[in-house]
């Protein structure tokens, strides 16, 4: 008589299974949320803000002290160091940031708007408290680390014209804003020192915006330069 010995059959295990997130576009989806709100918050600021303070001749700074809405500040500032750290992301996932300086250039930008937006500065032109000067110093950081940052990543790139443009502008845009604060100036330029700001404000996120479409697209057309 034949002995039958019968096994179970382990039983799969269904389950989801969720892939984990390519580099690439987790970089771009935090660097167009970080650059949309960015632009949202201090945009926002300027327009509620307009009948209190002139946008002309004041800093952007000086919007911290609006009642109610000076959070959007920061919040703005923040926002961009998110959008910073998604650029961060998809430029190494892209082989794009090897080396200290591109590096270096990238973080000083984020450690600069973090410290900007956590110390305010000094309501009115004298900025004396020690809060004041770690935000003026700060906020002369990012300006400087995302022009040359973007400098170093283009010379990376096949198709680097429109970046070189962008960091012409804001260089323009930057020496202008300078300008204003050290030594002699005309006077149509201490009239104008609130616009320069806001201008040189938005041509730094178009240098991220233009970084995150750098990451953005296909290997092919971004490729390294031989």
């Amino acid at each position: 008589m034949t002995n039958l010995v019968l096994t179970a059959r382990p039983l799969a295990v269904r389950g989801v299974v969720f892939p984990t997130p390519r580099p690439a576009p987790v970089g771009v989806f935090l660097g167009v949320v970080g650059l949309v709100f960015a632009a949202l918050f201090m945009g926002g600021l300027n327009l509620v803000a307009v009948g209190q303070m002139n946008p002309l001749n004041t800093t952007m700074s000086d919007y911290v002290f609006v009642p109610n809405v000076g959070w959007l500040f920061p919040a703005s500032l923040l926002a961009m160091c998110v959008a910073g750290a998604g650029v961060v992301v998809g430029l190494s996932a892209r082989g794009l940031l090897s080396g200290v300086l591109p590096k270096l250039a990238m973080g000083l930008a984020m450690l600069g708007l973090l410290l900007a937006a956590a110390f305010r500065t000094d309501l009115g032109d004298a900025s004396v408290s020690v809060s004041a000067q770690i935000h003026r110093y700060a906020a002369g950081v990012v300006f400087f680390a995302v022009p040359i940052a973007v400098l170093l990543v283009a010379r990376r790139l096949e198709q680097r014209k429109s970046l070189y443009v962008s960091v012409l502008v804001t260089t323009v845009l930057l020496t202008l804003f300078l300008t204003c604060h050290l030594g002699p100036m005309p006077a149509v330029l201490g009239e104008l020192s609130g616009l320069l700001q806001r201008l040189l404000f938005v041509a730094e996120l178009v240098l991220l915006a233009q970084l995150v479409r750098v990451v953005s697209r296909p290997r092919p057309e971004y490729a390294l330069a031989a």
